[in-house]
């Protein structure tokens, strides 16, 4: 849906709003760094019942670009504590969540995919709503390869950097000295489905040297989000993980593990 599209959760209980990013002055938004900025959102979440209630929880994740990488959140301790706490809402009233997030500026006209997760009092599992745009600014030119059409065969190996089948492992760059020098690279998956695709649902093993040194295990649920695919979208996450300072500009290999344990394998430099 477009921004500004009220859909409907809990049966039309409530209706679920996204109003078009703005992209905010510099420097209203603390730590921003130079070569992005902080855009904002709201979502409105309304009541559509006859009696006071309980407004459902919302968790948003932002995806730009042909990637669908994921935006940073933005850090704003005024609306921390608020948006933690359960609101009552009046009969056609609503309640408000202003969203912050920091985009590169090369990310400026580009397309955006927001996925809202309302979940209800009570319910464990939210309802999954997506919201398609555009951020404002200059359309941009996105030099990121899209991920093939179809549903390519998948290879034995691929270097880093290729799609394999609905897969991709980006180049390892390393960072810092010694032994906190920190590997870091992308992970993206696509969802050929017209159904919303869990997460990205893909655990890392990152194997160094001929003698494939298991280095580091990453999991999505570790320090990112994990949020549904939009139908027919790509989702792409940035991971870091400690490099060991030895293997450092020798071969790395990278398996890409779905929830069922079927494996896709990448190769490649570290660093």
């Amino acid at each position: 849906m477009k921004p500004g599209t009220a859909q409907p959760v809990g049966d039309g209980a409530w209706t679920v709003t996204l109003q078009g990013f703005e992209r905010l002055p510099a420097g209203a938004v603390p730590g921003v760094l130079a070569g992005s900025s902080a855009y904002t959102a709201r979502v409105t979440v309304a009541n559509q019942r006859a009696q006071v209630a309980t407004a459902p929880r919302t968790a948003v994740t932002v995806r730009y670009g042909a990637l669908g990488r994921t935006a940073a959140e933005a850090t704003d301790s005024s609306t921390t504590s608020a948006k933690d706490e359960p609101q009552q809402v009046r009969p056609n009233g609503s309640v408000d969540r202003d969203v912050k997030v920091v985009l590169p500026d090369q990310a400026q006209g580009l397309p955006v995919t927001v996925t809202v997760e309302a979940t209800e009092e009570g319910l464990a599992e939210p309802e999954l709503l997506f919201f398609e745009g555009a951020l404002p600014g200059g359309a941009a030119a996105s030099p990121d390869a899209q991920a093939p059409q179809g549903a390519p065969a998948r290879q034995p190996v691929m270097p880093l950097g290729q799609w394999n089948g609905h897969v991709r492992v980006g180049k390892v760059t390393v960072s810092g000295e010694g032994a906190a020098r920190t590997g870091s690279l992308e992970l993206s998956v696509v969802n050929r489905s017209g159904d919303p695709m869990p997460g990205l649902g893909t655990t890392l093993r990152i194997l160094t040297g001929q003698d494939l040194h298991l280095a580091a295990t990453v999991r999505p649920v570790f320090g990112y989000r994990d949020a549904a695919i939009a139908p027919y979208r790509t989702a792409t996450q940035s991971v870091s993980f400690r490099a060991p300072e030895a293997a450092v500009g020798g071969p790395v290999t990278v398996e890409a593990v779905d929830a069922g344990g079927s494996r896709i394998t990448f190769e490649g430099t570290l660093g």
